[in-house]
């Protein structure tokens, strides 16, 4: 199954149907308290980024936040990974992304926005993460699922074959309960 699962991961995208359906995974815990949401998604995002090589490897990660999150409160706390630290900003528009962005988290947006946002990452070392796309078919690689028992993320194969990051195969190991975040 793992092995399935590597070369899902590295797919060319002319393999991987268009309207692909995403891969669920399953729930991290929510911690208790009024940020605990916030604190899980960071953890997941934290794990996400923690598995993913850019073709330059970024000294400083810069994650990009735009549209209106609900969940992006806790990504300050992202302990550094690898000796990297993360560098948070947000972001107006897409010819931000292309330039400043290592990573985009994407929050509430208009349709048009986000299709806008999501095709100038295209052909671009970014990692994108959407906590608002309900199908994971607007074009993100991650999809956040946040609900009151944690949270839970969908991996769009499509996005993930047309990137031009790596994703490693052991991002799937945060699903499991006790796995690494």
């Amino acid at each position: 199954m793992r092995s399935f699962l590597f070369l899902l991961l590295l797919m060319p995208a002319a393999i991987v149907p268009a309207n692909a359906t995403p891969i669920a995974f399953l729930q991290t815990p929510v911690p208790d308290g009024a940020d605990g949401p916030s604190l899980a998604v960071a953890r997941v995002v934290g794990g996400i980024l923690s598995y993913t090589r850019w073709p330059v490897e970024p000294g400083a990660l810069r994650l990009c936040v735009a549209g209106a999150p609900r969940f992006a409160g806790g990504l300050a706390t992202m302990p550094a990974r690898a000796g990297r630290r993360t560098e948070i900003q947000t972001i107006t528009g897409a010819p931000a992304v292309s330039v400043a962005c290592n990573a985009l988290y994407l929050g509430h947006l208009a349709t048009d926005a986000r299709a806008r946002l999501l095709a100038s990452t295209r052909g671009r070392p970014i990692v994108t993460i959407d906590e608002d796309d309900a199908l994971c078919r607007a074009g993100a690689m991650f999809c956040l699922r946040v609900a009151a028992g944690g949270v839970a993320f969908e991996l769009n194969l499509d996005a993930v074959s047309r990137s031009t990051v790596r994703v490693d195969p052991k991002v799937l190991l945060l699903s499991r309960p006790g796995g690494r975040s």
